[in-house]
């Protein structure tokens, strides 16, 4: 029997994961530090630490309760769509499935590792893998959708920024272009999943193929691409085509979440500069800014974030000290402190396996061991 194909795991690689995760941490970590010690050296000390002195909790405790806020939406979210596909997943799982997505994305270059590692989980927990792909990566579809629309809609906002922005205007130019590119590019992607398969296979033999089958440890990973292509496309006609009045609900609770990650940072930013910049230009540089900074190459886009803000809204609030404080409380908050609670939820609880399972009515749900009289419960087994 052939098992050039098997999966590509091993003791060696498992043993290694935690020390590749607190690497990832530490360069995170250096990233945001680094950047941020240089973007102090540019802006006047004094005014620097007259804005750090006017700082109250509420600037600190507010965006770091608004990502558990949206934690719970995301949470309730997973619970509107998946019954669409015969799942009925568990609060717990959703929860620690966005908890630890949230973690990942603040320790990969450019944010990019939260998505996958939610369907890895997903899957690992008995879900059909082409299923939770078609629900994790449609978010990335909706997300786009949505900033689109605000983008639209106050685009004649940012017109009339661009030129009081100096340097800054060059970052709502290319935020424009990332969202409607973005866009473009996922939902012809996703309605047509096919061609993932195909580019894959297509991809195989040359050496971009080659150096993919090394990193992944797979040599048949084309071949596994163009299976899951298949279902994907089914799943995503169950989602977008037969229940459209589902989908559209979940991307006006999105619309909600965007705001409130607006706020987290608008609220720090009123306090310490004692001024409440105009909302729809203050959300437009929030989301062009941030799309922008996500293509620069550090874990969880650190520091990269930081410096693009105070580019843009310094130049909004007229206060670069005041505004650079209320970023680094704003970032502190979001971002390293919930780099600690995601690290913590993931080393401390173990990830499950094929705890789900159809019920008497063919749902899937989380079945839950019953605990035999006398017997202490053991710890379950962690995954890779």
């Amino acid at each position: 029997m052939d098992n050039s194909c098997a999966d590509p795991g091993t003791k060696e690689a498992e043993k290694s994961e935690s020390r590749k995760l607190v690497k990832s941490i530490f360069i995170a970590l250096l990233a945001g530090l680094l950047i941020n010690v240089f973007m102090g050296l540019l802006i006047d000390f004094g005014e620097l630490k007259t804005a750090f002195r006017a700082t109250s909790l509420v600037a600190i405790f507010v965006p770091f309760a608004i990502v558990f806020i949206i934690y719970l939406i995301d949470t309730l979210r997973f619970k509107l769509v998946f019954p669409k596909f015969g799942i009925r997943i568990s609060l717990r799982d959703g929860l620690y499935n966005n908890i630890i997505g949230y973690f990942f994305c603040n320790i990969t270059p450019g944010s990019v590792g939260g998505q996958p590692f939610q369907v890895l989980h997903l899957s690992r927990l008995g879900l059909e893998s082409t299923v939770v792909s078609n629900v994790v990566f449609s978010r990335l579809i909706e997300g786009n959708i949505v900033q689109l629309f605000i983008v639209a809609i106050f685009f004649h906002k940012g017109i009339g920024m661009m030129s009081s922005l100096g340097k800054g205007a060059f970052l709502l130019i290319a935020g424009m272009l990332i969202t409607i590119t973005m866009t473009v590019v996922l939902i012809l992607t996703f309605s047509n999943p096919h061609l993932l398969g195909t580019l894959a296979l297509r991809m195989e033999k040359s050496g971009l193929g080659k150096l993919i089958a090394r990193i992944t440890k797979n040599p048949c990973w084309a071949e596994k691409i163009s299976v899951w292509s298949q279902g994907l496309g089914e799943g995503f006609k169950v989602l977008w085509s037969q229940n459209m009045g589902t989908m559209l609900l979940d991307i006006l609770i999105l619309m909600v979440e965007q705001l409130l990650w607006a706020a987290s940072l608008y609220i720090p930013l009123a306090i310490l500069t004692g001024t409440a910049s105009p909302f729809p230009e203050f959300l437009l540089s929030y989301i062009l800014c941030g799309l922008v900074s996500l293509f620069i190459p550090t874990p969880g886009a650190a520091g990269s974030i930081e410096a693009s803000y105070l580019l843009v809204l310094s130049a909004l609030t007229g206060k670069p000290a005041a505004t650079m404080s209320a970023i680094l409380i704003w970032r502190f908050g979001v971002y390293y402190l919930h780099l600690l609670v995601g690290a913590l939820v993931y080393f401390l609880k173990p990830m499950k396996r094929a705890v789900y399972k159809p019920g008497k009515d063919g749902i899937l749900s989380h079945i839950r061991k019953r605990r035999r009289a006398g017997v202490k419960p053991g710890r379950p087994e962690a995954g890779p």
